[in-house]
């Protein structure tokens, strides 16, 4: 099963993952990520992870990474949970090679989400970030 977290960050977007993760859930993870990377320059992910045991149907989560066009803008992910599982930390460094990865336990979710709030010195809408240069670049050419 997986929940959209209501993060108060217009940039990070944040699941919760538990139990046996679906082809529901996989849809559901693909289109609200895939919104999330069009709507910003960068983005980040914050996944709260609780109890996986599973996919389902594999082949298709593993296909996730070729499924997301835009993964270079995806610079973070930050992990919480207790016990991580070794093929769930493979999966996500498969579905996310460009960007950086941190795991966290649970006691640990404030000092990961101020890990992945910190540094945003690049262009992008959020805590940190900087105007986009090439922003209004358009406008002045058409003057």
């Amino acid at each position: 099963m997986h929940e959209l977290l209501d993060l108060p960050d217009s940039n990070i977007i944040g699941f919760h993952l538990s139990d046996t993760l679906t082809e529901d859930d996989y849809d559901n993870f693909v289109s609200e990520l895939k919104s999330e990377l069009e709507a910003h320059t960068t983005t980040r992910v914050f996944l709260e992870i609780e109890s996986v045991d599973g996919w389902e149907p594999e082949e298709q989560w593993e296909e996730l990474a070729l499924d997301i066009r835009q993964v270079q803008d995806l610079d973070k992910v930050a992990i919480v949970g207790d016990d991580i599982w070794e093929p769930l930390m493979d999966k996500v460094e498969l579905l996310f090679p460009m960007s950086q990865i941190q795991s966290y336990d649970s006691e640990d979710r404030e000092e990961a989400l101020a890990w992945i709030r910190g540094d945003m010195d690049v262009p992008g809408i959020g805590p940190g970030s900087v105007p986009d240069p090439q922003a209004g670049a358009q406008d002045e050419d058409e003057e």
